[in-house]
């Protein structure tokens, strides 16, 4: 095993997996998976859905949560764009 990996147990949905992962995402990789796990769970309580049914909409939930986070980076960038903009025009202008 490369040097800093390690392997852990993840438990999705009531199936074990086993991964070698980065030792530094470990409390990544399990909160991440308590997290699906939680989602499954409060699905089950709504709804007769099967496993993969709660699955599925874990998943959603999760991907619309980091396209969300993602589009308010990229909105952030363009706005520091913006404002580099306004800063050399200002710049400009004291120079005059």
């Amino acid at each position: 095993m490369a040097e800093g990996k390690i392997k852990i147990s993840l438990s999705i949905a009531g199936k074990s997996y086993q991964m070698s992962i980065d030792e530094a995402k470990e409390e990544l990789y399990l909160e991440a998976a308590r997290r699906i796990n939680d989602k499954v769970a409060e699905y089950s309580k709504i709804a007769k859905m099967d496993i993969q049914d709660r699955l599925a909409l874990a998943a959603l939930r999760y991907s619309i949560e980091v396209l969300t986070s993602e589009r308010k980076s990229a909105l952030g960038d363009a706005d520091v764009e913006e404002l580099q903009a306004i800063e050399q025009r200002i710049k400009g202008y004291v120079k005059r």
